[in-house]
């Protein structure tokens, strides 16, 4: 049995995995890249590691990895890690962007493009090729005014993005944005049965002019995304409608996390997409 925490710059997702079975996935939101006061943001990541580790009903090493939040704050991923008792360490952007991207081709042998989106960037990924670009959802809420009611600039934010998108094929959309359209779509959250789900360009504009008349407050009543992702959801929207003006996008409610519990549980992290000494990180 293996627990795998996604420490990313929106959220913390806990994952315990077993044998190729889920047994839990949960989402704690956190917001670290909208802080900015270093004692802040460790009080804030204490508080959900804590409740992650009290809602744990099973006693498994618990293996860490940061993302882009924590690659501008290595101490922080540092001292969390030794507070709390976790093994891990920081992916590389190549490192988050091949490891997500394996969570659905794990041979490296479909015609698909990932889109993962967080809150500091969004890693765009085929087989052979990836970027990571600054369009993350706190990125694009810190250069427009995303701001609900209203969304003012949804429309100038619209354009940047999809300025800044490569060609792409087959896009699956993977992070918490993403699943979050999905939920609104479907009316619940529920990881298992919104995986897969398709969203096309018209879904997404209904859902975020549905978005748009409401406060922060009504979002968090309708009690369909977590709590906090109310706040980031029109800068998710941004970057799928640029996606979804293309080809529809299919959601993958999986991530890196996935990836990383299968080949721990078998002994070791391999970077198959590289041939050299340095493709195998042993714990």
């Amino acid at each position: 049995m293996t627990a795998v925490l996604d420490l990313g710059s929106n959220s913390f997702i806990i994952l315990i995995y077993d044998k190729g079975n889920v047994l839990v996935e949960k989402v704690y939101e956190v917001g670290l890249k909208a802080v900015k006061e270093e004692q802040e943001a460790f009080a804030r990541a204490s508080r959900v590691l804590e409740e992650i580790t009290k809602e744990l009903t099973v006693k498994v090493p618990i293996y860490a990895f940061g993302t882009a939040v924590f690659r501008e704050r290595q101490d922080l991923f540092q001292k969390l890690v030794k507070t709390f008792g976790l093994k891990g360490f920081i992916l590389s952007e190549e490192e988050e962007a091949y490891f997500t991207y394996m969570c659905v081709d794990p041979n490296f042998e479909k015609d698909l493009t990932v889109f993962d989106l967080g809150g500091g960037s969004l890693e765009i990924v085929k087989k052979n090729w990836f970027v990571s670009l600054p369009l993350g959802t706190h990125a694009l809420n810190s250069l427009f005014d995303l701001s609900l009611p209203g969304a003012r600039e949804f429309e100038k934010a619209l354009d940047y993005v999809s300025e800044r998108l490569p060609d792409f094929h087959n896009p699956v959309g993977i992070g918490g944005s993403f699943v979050s359209l999905a939920a609104l779509k479907a009316g619940k959250w529920d990881l298992g049965m919104l995986d897969g789900v398709m969203l096309s360009v018209e879904e997404i504009e209904r859902a975020r002019e549905f978005l748009k008349s409401k406060t922060y407050e009504e979002i968090r009543q309708l009690k369909i995304i977590p709590p906090g992702r109310e706040r980031t959801i029109v800068a998710g929207s941004v970057v799928a409608t640029a996606v979804a003006k293309k080809e529809e996008i299919r959601v993958s409610t999986k991530g890196f996390r996935h990836t990383l519990a299968k080949m721990i549980e078998n002994g070791a992290i391999t970077k198959p997409w590289i041939n050299s000494e340095n493709s195998v990180v042993r714990f």
